[in-house]
């Protein structure tokens, strides 16, 4: 999964750091002119994080940030000052990653990576292996390329690629057992990601749909409807754990 954030700093070292930590085509930071341009950023790509300079923090971009997109993931990028302790500790205390320019340039993908929405998604979701049965080698590498990539483009055919198996393969050997249905699977994950988003005010039904593949809001609501009962909306009420527990319910065999 390629790591992108989108980056409001206010310092031009800051941006090229970036850039340089994560570089690649299509573009992978994702740079605002100022806060509108920011939320806009938000609502057509999505991020793994954002990235605010000091200036960003102390004009109450945070805030804001925390008001209507609470899931994602905040770094602060600057060159703090003695005078910035009082920011830092608000940042900290608010749950943002303080990172520091030039010092930090060399971690600044793994830190990201590792603390943003994916990871995180991941970390919540890879527990569930064990309740899914998912048990054998094939099933459990499977299962961390699915969470790992929720974004609707992962097809059983790319997941077959990157295992070096063949699709029918790959969808009979997941599958076996008590184990749920490879597509049932991805189904599910995808879902829980948009309930993690549609869990913040910012976005809307319709913004989450296109955000993460979905050919339409109509599919999204179908597929919500079918696997975990009611529209998209209440996807963001639940616990992400919990919509992949209710989607995959249904499998022949267990709770049923």
């Amino acid at each position: 999964m390629t790591t992108v954030v989108a980056a409001l700093v206010e310092r031009r070292p800051a941006l090229l750091a970036l850039r340089r930590a994560l570089p690649g085509r299509p573009q992978r930071v994702h740079a605002a002119r100022d806060a509108a341009h920011l939320d806009r950023i938000l609502r057509q790509h999505r991020v793994d994080g954002v990235v605010l300079g000091a200036a960003a923090a102390r004009a109450g971009t945070f805030a804001a940030l925390r008001d209507d997109f609470r899931v994602i993931p905040v770094f602060c990028l600057a060159a703090v000052r003695s005078d910035d302790a009082a920011l830092v500790r608000r940042l900290e205390r608010a749950g943002a990653t303080v990172l520091l320019e030039a010092l930090d340039e060399p971690i600044l993908e793994r830190v990201i990576r590792q603390r943003g929405m994916t990871a995180r998604r991941a970390a919540a979701l890879r527990p569930l292996a064990g309740e899914l049965d998912l048990t054998t080698p094939m099933q459990r590498t499977a299962w961390e390329h699915i969470i790992g990539d929720a974004t609707g483009r992962l097809t059983t055919a790319g997941l077959a690629a990157r295992l070096r198996v063949g699709r029918e393969t790959l969808s009979r050997q997941f599958g076996a057992g008590m184990a749920p249905r490879l597509k049932l699977a991805m189904d599910a994950v995808r879902l829980a990601a948009a309930g993690e988003l549609l869990g913040c005010r910012g976005y809307r039904v319709a913004e989450v749909a296109e955000l993460l593949g979905y050919s339409s809001v109509s599919l999204l609501q179908r597929t919500a409807r079918r696997l975990v009962g009611g529209g998209a909306r209440r996807l963001g009420t639940l616990p992400i754990e919990e919509i992949v527990r209710r989607a995959v319910a249904q499998r022949p065999g267990r709770w049923t």
